[in-house]
C-alpha cells in the first residue's frame, strides 16, 4: 500500500484509454445495437457496466505489461494493478448482473477478445505494438461485438439481425482506421503531393472504403440489411474520397484528424440506427 501511494493513482495515463477515437469505437456499436434492438431492458445496464469495465482495463494493463517488460518505471506497477482491480470488479458485476438476467450468452461472446488481447499484450511486450493495422482492425471487430451483445440483449436472443449489425459495425471501423492511417502519413509531408502520388497514397483506404459499400450493397440485395444502410456507407466513401484525394490533411495535428474522424463515426452509427428505424414496418 506504501508503494501505492507514493504513486498518482489519477495518473490519466495510467486510468484512461489514451485514444479519444477509442471511446467512440466502444460506445457507438453499444448504442447502435441497443437502439437497433428496440428494447430498453435493464440487461442492458450489467452489458454496459461488463463492457466498459473491460474497455477501461487494457489501458492499465497495457501499462503493467510495459512495467514488466521493463519499458516502464516499476513505480507504475501498483496504480496499474489498482486500476485493473477497479475495472475488473466493475466487469465482474457487470457479469454478475447478465447472469442473473438470463443473458449470460454474452459473457461467451466476450472471450472471443481473449485471443486477440494476448495478441495485442505481446506486441506490447516487444515494442511492437505501433502502426499495427491488422491487430487494430481485429481489436475494431471486439468492439463492435458491443452492436451484437446489445442487439441481442434488448431484442432476447442473439439472432441474424444481431451478427448483421456487428458486422455493419466491425465493417465501419475497419473503413474509418485505414482513412485514419492514410491521413497520419499525409500529415508528415511538407505539401500536397501530385494527384498520382495522391492516388498511389489513398488506394488502400479509397478500396476499403468502396468494398465496404458493395459489400453492403450485396447484403441489402439479399435483405439482410437495409437498403438505407448504404447511406452511412456512402458517407464513409465520400470522406475516404475528401481526405484522401481532394484534400489531403498535409500537416495537419493528429488531434484535429482524431477530433474530425469521431464526428464522423457519429453522423454514420446515427445514419445507420435511421436506416434500420426506416426500415421498420
Amino acid at each position: 500500500m506504501a508503494a501505492l501511494s507514493r504513486s498518482s493513482v489519477l495518473r490519466k495515463h495510467i486510468a484512461l484509454p489514451q485514444q479519444h477515437g477509442a471511446w467512440v469505437m466502444w460506445g457507438g456499436p453499444l448504442i447502435v445495437g441497443a437502439a437497433v434492438g428496440g428494447a430498453a431492458k435493464p440487461a442492458l445496464i450489467w452489458l454496459t457496466l461488463a463492457s466498459l469495465g473491460a474497455f477501461l482495463a487494457l489501458q492499465p494493463l497495457t501499462i503493467f505489461v510495459k512495467v514488466l517488460a521493463k519499458r516502464r518505471a516499476v513505480e507504475e506497477r501498483a496504480p496499474a494493478l489498482f486500476w485493473l482491480a477497479v475495472y475488473g470488479a466493475l466487469m465482474a458485476v457487470g457479469g454478475l448482473g447478465l447472469w442473473l438476467s438470463g443473458a449470460g450468452w454474452v459473457l461467451v461472446v466476450g472471450l472471443l477478445a481473449v485471443p486477440v488481447l494476448v495478441w495485442q499484450m505481446a506486441l506490447v511486450a516487444r515494442r511492437e505494438e505501433r502502426g499495427q493495422l491488422g491487430v487494430e482492425l481485429v481489436g475494431a471487430g471486439v468492439l463492435a461485438l458491443n452492436a451484437g451483445a446489445a442487439h441481442g440483449v434488448a431484442s432476447g436472443s442473439f439472432n441474424p439481425t444481431s451478427l448483421m449489425v456487428w458486422v455493419l459495425c466491425w465493417l465501419q471501423a475497419a473503413g474509418a482506421i485505414v482513412y485514419v492511417f492514410l491521413c497520419l502519413e499525409y500529415r508528415r509531408l511538407k505539401a500536397v503531393p501530385a494527384t498520382g502520388e495522391r492516388l498511389r497514397l489513398s488506394r488502400r483506404s479509397t478500396l476499403c472504403n468502396a468494398a465496404n459499400v458493395v459489400g453492403v450493397a450485396v447484403l441489402a440485395g439479399f435483405g439482410w440489411v437495409p437498403a438505407w444502410t448504404l447511406l452511412p456507407f456512402g458517407l464513409m466513401l465520400g470522406e475516404a474520397l475528401y481526405g484522401g484525394l481532394w484534400r489531403p490533411p498535409v500537416g495537419v495535428k493528429p488531434v484535429i484528424i482524431g477530433v474530425r474522424q469521431m464526428v464522423v463515426s457519429i453522423l454514420f452509427y446515427l445514419l445507420l440506427i435511421g436506416a434500420h428505424g426506416l426500415a421498420r414496418p
